[in-house]
Order: structure tokens, then sequence, then C-alpha cells
């Protein structure tokens, strides 16, 4: 895939910062850098940044005070070049969106502290000891929790009534789904249910992992979120929906594009919460004394246009516990 890269301050600032103004006092400018793994044009990727942006105003960083860099990079090469570029800017902070950014930070820098508003399990990956106290110079929120995989494993099976065999769509070349597999995996065995994996390694790959799943049979699919996953869930929607599978994804948006149902996080609380560690780190704040977070609240959300176009009739207990429901 050709590598597209991209410099923006979150509304119009430049993305470096004069030397001189890193050397004052307390009253200098700051600067942070963002480093994310999507189209730079992705609507979701805007409204989350616009998200931490607002809440940084209101925290006192204004444009004068706070200076941002952005890289977005669409594959694991320059997600690395990405990740080198703004340490060698020496900002302040740096803010990660998702565990492969994540993991690119942290091998470029064990000193710059990084804020992740997206991350996996922090201990399972290696990040760090402890979630309470960081050991490293990384923390941020999680969108899991040990709980997830099988919730919406149930879930899927409670909405078709019975179910036997699904199938799991997930990129492996990120760290965090290397463990959402496993889970999801061990949550499908000790539920009866038989799991087909169906990696993607990019775009081109969806297509013929869902020929695959047809082939299978399966009844039914989770999809994992990634960079990858989210950026082309329409594609993965759509191809669902045309071979009559019903499909498990992680968050509201992908429900309201046609999905049957989604469990998962609130991103862009996510990126409001990174926005107040950001100005606590700006204020002199130490990575340790800031814990990592759980989510304290997962979101389902039902289709019900969707379901209707499947023949699903949706259980009244599951409609029940939905945050949101979709006509």
């Amino acid at each position: 895939m050709r590598r597209r890269e991209f410099i923006k301050f979150l509304g119009g600032a430049t993305a470096t910062w004069p030397i001189a103004a890193r050397a004052q006092s307390t009253d200098r400018v700051r600067a942070i850098g963002v480093l994310a793994t999507c189209a730079e044009t992705d609507p979701n990727l805007v409204t989350f940044r616009s998200r931490l942006r607002s809440r940084l105003q209101e925290l006192g960083w204004t444009d004068a005070k706070l200076r941002i860099a952005t890289r977005v990079a669409e594959d694991g090469q320059s997600v690395r070049t990405s990740a080198a570029e703004l340490v060698t800017l020496a900002p302040d902070a740096i803010l990660s969106t998702t565990s492969t950014t994540a993991r690119a930070l942290l091998d470029a820098t064990s000193t710059i502290p990084i804020i992740s508003a997206v991350l996996g399990d922090p201990i399972a990956l290696g990040f760090t000891r402890s979630m309470s106290r960081p050991t490293g110079n990384i923390t941020g929120f999680t969108t899991f929790n040990d709980t997830v995989a099988s919730k919406r494993l149930e879930m899927l099976r409670e909405m078709m009534g019975s179910m036997t065999k699904a199938a799991l769509i997930w990129a492996p070349v990120n760290p965090q789904q290397v463990l959402l597999a496993k889970q999801t995996e061990e949550a499908a065995t000790g539920l009866g249910i038989e799991l087909l994996s169906l990696p993607l390694n990019s775009a081109d790959d969806i297509a013929p992992a869902l020929v695959r799943a047809g082939i299978a049979q399966v009844q039914a699919i989770v999809v994992a979120a990634d960079p990858l996953t989210v950026a082309n869930a329409r594609a993965i929607i759509d191809g669902c929906t045309a071979r009559g599978l019903p499909s498990m994804h992680t968050f509201v948006f992908e429900t309201r594009s046609g999905a049957l149902m989604s469990y998962g996080a609130d991103l862009s609380e996510n990126y409001r919460l990174a926005a107040g560690y950001i100005d606590q780190i700006l204020r002199g704040a130490k990575v340790a004394d800031l814990p990592f977070q759980e989510p304290t609240r997962l979101t389902l959300s039902i289709n019900l246009g969707t379901a209707r176009s499947l023949r699903i009739a949706v259980p009244p207990s599951l409609l029940a516990r939905a945050d949101e429901v979709i006509e």
C-alpha cells in the first residue's frame, strides 16, 4: 500500500515548533505529537481529533499555547517511520491512537510521555507491569475488559437463537488483535462454538475472507476493531449483508453504518479523557502517577433495519439491554 502522510495541526497550526520555544520556562509554547493509523480523511478520526482539541482548549491550551504535529500512516513500516519522526521533533508528549502506534512509539522512545487514547491490555502487551502505576513511559485508556470477547459471542448467539459456528475477522499486525483472537477462541471453546479465524493483512483480503466464511457455513461474524477493519467497515458490512451473515462490531458508528450489532467503548470519550492526561503531563505530572483506565461503560447498539433484512427477530431481552436501537 502506498504510504501517505500528512502533517496537520488540529484546526490549522503548524507541525514544527521553534527550538527556542522549547527551551523557555513553564510559560513556553508546548508541543505534542499525534500518531494515527487510518486514512487521513477518515471521518471518525476527524471527529475524535476534534473532541481532543476541544477538550484541550477547555483546559486552557489554546492555539497560542499548544502546537500539535500529526502523522497518519497506513501500514506497518510507515507507522514505525512516522513514530521515529515524531520522536525527532522532541514534543512534550505524544498521543497514540491504537495498540499498533503505541508499540511503534515505545520502540522509538523510552523517555517522551505517551498517552494512548485507544489501547488493548497494556500488561499482556508488555507495556507496563502495573495498571495503577505505569512502569514505563506510556499510560492511557483501554477499550477492553476481560469479558468482552465472550459477551460478544453470547449476544450473537442470543440474537440468533442458537449458534454453533462463527468467524472472527481480525488484523494480525495489531498486537492487541493477537490477544483478542486468542481470547475469542477461548470464549468460543467455552461456549461450544466452532470459530473460524479470518486474518486480514490488507483490504484486499476482505472479499476472500467472506468467501471462506460462506464456504464454511458460519452463522455469524465477529469483526475485531482495528484501523484496517474500521476504515473498511462499509465493505465488510455490505459483504456480510449480501451473504446473509449477522455481524458483531465494536463501535456504535459501525452499527449506524449498517452492521447488525456493536458492543464496545465510546472512543469519543476516550479522546476526551486522553486530553485530560495530556493536560496533566504538560503541567508537570509524571506518567507513573496517571493510571491506565479501563472503560467504565461498554455500549450495545442494535440495527433493527439490518435485523429485518436478515430476517432476524431481535429478542426482547437484547432490546432491553441495548443502549442504542437504530430503526
